[in-house]
């Protein structure tokens, strides 16, 4: 769920919500259709938002989800600010740009905290000649990291998962990018979450088998009302070859 101001980014499409911009709502609904995790994305910098990401966490951890949450496209200005939002409820704190930028801040936080307190969120794109560059900045500044290496090093940090999300992909609704997705599970070792791309109930699937992701994420397929929770559920256990 993107959130600004307090807010969601852009109003929901679930049927029956009073406000479709109050987050809590949408995140009750979520809690109330079988989720159990939300990923709150604060697009806001964090001088902007003292005034209501704490009382808003709070109130989300209400609902009974578990809370993964990230700041500024996954700023971590020191290792304090990572102890301010889990004071404030979020149980996972997660990092993109900083991993890159200011490595040493993070790792900090990482060692304070316990790396099971992290996700680090790669935000990658193809290069020529194959492979894939990490960019920063919500996927718009490149660098000349290597996703799959920098996937390998995070391992040995022992974060609590990864998301490498297909910043081209994002939107399409063509499917996640699986070569990634399984590229960085095998190079880490560590639980992956497939994002980027993703349309249809079969994607899904798809990311959790050929993929090798442990996690999906679901993000405007759900937000528009398109899917639900329980539909998705559904959906993917009747699939499944333990079903």
């Amino acid at each position: 769920m993107d959130v600004t101001g307090g807010r969601t980014q852009k109003p929901s499409g679930i049927p029956g919500l009073p406000d479709p911009s109050d987050a809590v709502a949408v995140a009750a609904s979520y809690a109330d259709d079988g989720a159990n995790k939300l990923f709150v994305d604060v697009v806001d910098p964090w001088e902007r938002i003292d005034d209501y990401l704490p009382p808003l966490l709070h109130r989300l951890k209400s609902t009974g989800l578990s809370l993964l949450v990230s700041v500024g496209h996954g700023v971590i200005p020191s290792a304090g600010h990572v102890g301010h939002l889990l004071e404030s409820g979020a149980d996972v704190v997660s990092s993109s740009t900083s991993m890159i930028e200011n490595p040493e801040v993070v790792k900090e936080a990482i060692n304070r905290y316990g790396g099971d307190r992290f996700t680090i969120v790669i935000n990658s794109r193809p290069r020529e000649g194959g492979g894939w560059a990490v960019h920063t900045h919500n996927g718009v500044r490149k660098t000349s990291v290597d996703t799959v290496e920098l996937a390998r090093e995070l391992g040995h940090l022992r974060v609590g998962a990864l998301l490498p999300n297909a910043v081209d992909r994002e939107g399409v609704g063509h499917g996640y990018d699986l070569v990634l997705t399984r590229a960085v599970a095998e190079a880490s070792g560590l639980p992956v979450i497939a994002s980027g791309g993703c349309g249809t109930l079969e994607h899904l699937g798809e990311a959790l088998g050929k993929g090798g992701a442990t996690y999906v994420l679901v993000n405007s397929m759900v937000h528009s009302g398109k899917f639900s929770i329980a539909g998705i559920r559904d959906s993917l256990m009747a699939a499944s070859p333990f079903a």
